[in-house]
């Protein structure tokens, strides 16, 4: 299967340079769900095809592939598909080349139900799925918001065999939170750094407390997402969030069908401030205030970044492969002293405060939580993959969002009182 979508990965790039644009009724989700169930249940009558069968379906598969490639006759083409698929209905590369067809053809609803049976059909790994996620990523600008928002619902079930099979392997592991012990630790940045908003530098005194040593990640987050649905449990959730908030990843650019969901070692993103505290919530934490994620970060001793004062490189994942976030915990060597994973680099984190540029000077010595009132901006700690340059990673570093903002730069970790 995987050399049968390799060989056809010409067809895909033709598709999204040639293919003209519409304005065809968008399509019918419901009807989608419908025939994948069809084809299930198909699937579950079938019997082993014998050889006449199968040279009749690869010459069905010639002609169409001759009339599609050679004389650019896409209903020609679509015929002997379909006749093909009615023989073996269960061939995910058939529901695909037919989905290009239709693509080809205008008819945006058949080409994405095509998709989402071809979707189904082909081995539940990350990497098999990256192409037709991205075809589907094309069709996805031809649906309305619930349109949208239903496929992006389904796919929290779609997942279900990645995601699960991934936190029996990895659950515990990324569950793991370490111990900050008591004590003081400088927090903030030098006269000499002359960053206002990080100034003025000042002793803090903190309680102990446990803070989670890996980013929370795609499938962390998925099991979280499968008990909102399956329950609509909202108890957990902050009561100021927006009424009927489902939670699920996504910004206007890219929703939760978007294929980097389908990894699910990779650091959640395109999470809101709600999110972040709704998860924490249910998994028996909290969010961690401003003052323990950068003491969890840099220590006691006041360093610029989590494992020392001198810049390295290899220490953290900047964007030097892809530009894409990585398995969390993938560079051990720029831990912070206690045991942190990735506190710079990788994704920005949300913490609990709300911001003001000038809360440090006059902010509690012990234990603080951030300003009393409400500003409209919570606070965001560790510079991601995605910043311009160095002095955006420091782990003093203060950046700030509305609650309801969503970036593909930002993501959490959870903390909880020690006691």
């Amino acid at each position: 299967m995987k050399r049968i979508i390799f060989s056809i990965i010409v067809l895909t790039l033709c598709i999204s340079t040639l293919y003209a644009q519409t304005g065809e009724k968008p399509a019918d989700t419901t009807k989608i769900e419908e025939s994948q169930e069809q084809v299930e249940n198909n699937q579950d009558t079938l019997k082993p095809l014998d050889k006449d069968t199968i040279e009749k379906i690869d010459k069905y598969i010639q002609t169409a592939n001759s009339l599609r490639e050679v004389q650019n006759d896409y209903n020609g083409a679509l015929g002997y598909y379909q006749k093909a698929i009615e023989l073996d209905p269960g061939r995910s590369s058939l529901h695909w080349y037919i989905a290009g067809v239709y693509w080809k053809l205008d008819n945006h609803t058949k080409s994405l139900e095509h998709l989402e049976t071809c979707r189904k059909l082909m081995p539940q790994v990350p990497d098999e799925l990256d192409e037709v996620d991205d075809f589907i990523g094309k069709l996805m600008e031809y649906l309305n918001v619930e349109e949208k928002r239903n496929i992006a619902k389904k796919r929290v079930n779609d997942r279900r065999l990645i995601m699960e099979s991934s936190l029996r392997a990895n659950k515990d592991r990324w569950n793991e939170m370490t111990l900050v012990p008591s004590g003081e630790f400088i927090m903030g940045s030098s006269d000499e750094d002359f960053i206002p908003e990080e100034m003025p530098q000042h002793a803090v005194i903190l309680d102990a407390y446990y803070i989670d040593r890996y980013e929370v990640t795609n499938a962390m987050y998925w099991e979280f997402l499968d008990y909102i649905q399956k329950t609509g449990d909202h108890s957990k959730c902050s009561p100021s969030e927006p009424i009927n908030k489902n939670h699920l990843p996504g910004n206007t650019f890219r929703g939760y069908e978007y294929k980097y969901y389908n990894y699910p070692d990779y650091p959640v993103t395109r999470i809101d401030w709600y999110d972040a505290y709704a998860y924490a919530a249910w998994a028996g934490k909290r969010l961690p205030t401003e003052a323990e994620w950068e003491k969890a970060a840099r220590g006691t001793d006041g360093r610029r970044f989590p494992w020392g004062n001198v810049w390295e490189l290899k220490f953290c994942n900047v964007g030097t492969d892809g530009i894409l976030p990585v398995t969390v915990g993938s560079f051990e060597q720029g831990n912070s002293v206690y045991g942190c994973y990735d506190m710079t680099g990788s994704v920005s984190e949300w913490c609990n405060d709300w911001y003001h540029p000038e809360y440090y000077y006059d902010s509690p010595k012990k234990n603080p939580k951030g300003p009393e009132k409400g500003t409209g901006k919570r606070i965001i700690k560790g510079g991601s993959l995605f910043a311009q340059n160095v002095y955006k990673l420091r782990c003093a570093v203060r950046m700030f969002g509305e609650p309801s903002d969503r970036n593909k730069s930002v993501g959490f970790r959870c903390a909880k009182d020690a006691d």
